[in-house]
């Protein structure tokens, strides 16, 4: 057979001499030794040389917001400002604009290590300008007085359960929005209104104009471009509405998902039963080109910064105070069963390890109202997982969907407030890598972008020199090996396309990419690696050579 597409001079993981992959059509046909590749080549193949660079399956990253990255695209990042005159300097080109102004990615420390943001140090900073400032988790966003005050929420709002407007001593508003309730009554300023955030917290925005929506397919455009440009070739994207739905359909059916996008339905505690039904039947509906449903999304708890993380003992000086599930037990195990009953996938937000408990008791629920079955139920961070709830994330199925770029000390990520506010006592149960991968439960992995960054290398690199926090607290890290199947083969077995892809055989989607940089083992850090190539279903998405010409 000859090949569409055939890479020669490639190195592979598996193997000691130079590779060679061959495409055809959409598949992957043959992979062997570069030497013996010469018979794939005919008049109209496209032969690249990969000069030495690696040969891998295209990245999945299980779990990302494309609306949000695409429209924090546009936006400001603070992911590396930690003073308050590093902030002023960053802020100053736009203190004067007009409208909203919209930044992401900002640590608590955005001020100083010890330091929480509010709004008096904000106004001191930009003092007239409308300012929004959303931390890096996405749980928690910062707004000046100009802000609160066009937002109508300077003396406070019931943003609902699970979320807060904070208030302070004076009466008035701090400036700090916990949880996308409390985010969204000034989001909603911006020039997007807020609309790329809103399938997260599962609901839909009112009125749309023309112009609105092809803007926020650009903006989803733009996401998906990024992912491609970083080798990634399948997305689970972790924030579905009814309008996002739309857009993504529209999108698939125009041939304008460049790479492979499962959409998860959002279903929260405060939507109505009709509400809810109508969202599962959204994720019945079938597969429309790289578009797939399937799933459903809900939120157990929030993030250990705002101490909305739910877990199985008390906060550190809280005594008595272990947070809130979003869900009653009854109505979450009644959701999982209908979901479980229709055939629908689970992936359910679970920080603390009481949350990560719940969601546990919910899907084993699931499973003694309907039968065993192959669900491939999931849940979504786990950065603290209690031990004896460890088996039973294998023994029910569960997928474990993790971020290396998550633990403190991680991509730039600052340790505290985080790991003060998990306590000492419970590093030893916080984001539990090896633990799990031992267990023999699946390992998928992800990045959450926008709330880190999108890039798999920066994840690898994360995962690969992770350092415990003091002596005793066990060394979660993976070889590189295990990472890289968490970020392809783990991603497709939680799609349920391990025999699609996430491995290079024959028979295989043509999902792949090349990376360039030294990789000369399986047990320490990354080196610096840059994608070069990126192929999804035999097309080639992004390429170096060409985009540098």
């Amino acid at each position: 057979m000859l090949a569409d597409i055939l890479i020669r001079n490639a190195r592979g993981l598996d193997r000691s001499g130079p590779v060679a992959v061959g495409v055809a059509g959409a598949q992957i046909v043959w992979v062997g030794a570069d030497e013996d590749a010469a018979t794939l080549v005919g008049n109209e193949t496209r032969v690249i040389d990969a000069e030495g660079a690696w040969v891998l399956p295209g990245f999945c990253d299980s779990h990302i917001h494309l609306f949000a990255g695409g429209a924090s695209l546009a936006q400001l990042n603070l992911g590396a400002i930690h003073s308050s005159d590093a902030l002023a300097q960053a802020l100053a080109p736009h203190a004067r604009g007009e409208g909203l102004l919209c930044c992401y990615a900002a640590n608590y420390d955005l001020l100083g290590p010890g330091t929480r943001p509010d709004r008096a140090a904000l106004d001191q900073i930009v003092p007239d300008r409308p300012l929004y400032i959303a931390a890096t988790d996405y749980h928690c966003a910062w707004a000046n007085t100009a802000a609160l005050a066009a937002a109508g929420i300077l003396h406070g709002a019931d943003a609902g359960p699970g979320a807060e407007v904070v208030m302070g001593r004076d009466g008035l508003a701090t400036g700090e929005l916990r949880e996308f309730a409390a985010m969204a009554l000034v989001k909603r300023l911006s020039a997007t209104g807020g609309r790329e955030d809103l399938g997260i917290a599962g609901a839909e925005p009112s009125v749309v104009s023309v112009e609105e929506r092809t803007r926020d397919k650009t903006a989803i455009a733009a996401a998906l471009a990024e992912c491609a440009r970083n080798g990634i070739t399948a997305v689970a994207n972790m924030d579905g509405n009814l309008y996002q739905a739309d857009l993504l359909e529209e999108m698939a059916e125009a041939g304008e998902l460049p790479i492979r996008v499962s959409l998860a339905m959002t279903l929260t505690a405060a939507q109505s039963d009709d509400e809810r039904r109508a969202l599962m039947n959204r994720a019945m509906h079938p597969a429309r080109g790289h578009l797939r449903f399937g799933r459903v999304k809900m939120f157990m708890d929030g993030v250990f910064d705002t101490w909305t993380a739910f877990r199985t003992d008390d906060y550190p000086g809280r005594p008595g105070f272990r947070g809130e599930p979003l869900f009653p037990p009854d109505l979450f195990a009644a959701i999982c069963v209908e979901a479980d009953r229709r055939g629908l996938q689970i992936a359910t937000h679970a920080v603390g390890d009481g949350a990560v408990r719940a969601v546990l008791d919910g899907y084993a629920a699931a499973r003694a109202a309907n039968g065993p079955r192959d669900s491939r139920h999931r849940i979504e961070h786990i950065d603290m997982l209690h031990s004896d709830d460890l088996p039973r994330i294998a023994a029910l199925g569960v997928v474990a969907s993790m971020q290396p770029v998550h633990p403190p000390g991680s991509s730039g990520l600052p340790l505290e407030p985080t790991i003060s506010i998990m306590g000492p006592e419970r590093w030893r149960d916080t984001f539990p890598w090896r633990a799990i991968a031992d267990s023999g439960a699946t390992l998928a992995f992800g990045t959450d972008w926008p709330v880190s960054p999108l890039s798999p290398v920066n994840a690898i690199n994360s995962a690969m020199i992770r350092r415990a926090w003091a002596a005793g607290v066990p060394d979660q890290r993976l070889t590189l090996a295990e990472v890289l199947t968490a970020y392809a083969f783990g991603g497709a077995h939680a799609g349920f396309e391990e025999n699609l892809r996430g491995r290079l055989s024959p028979g295989c989607a043509a999902d792949l990419v090349l990376m360039k940089g030294e990789l000369q083992t399986l047990s320490g850090p990354v080196p610096d690696l840059t994608v070069s190539l990126t192929i999804c279903d035999g097309r080639v998405l992004f390429d170096v050579a060409v985009s540098q010409t």
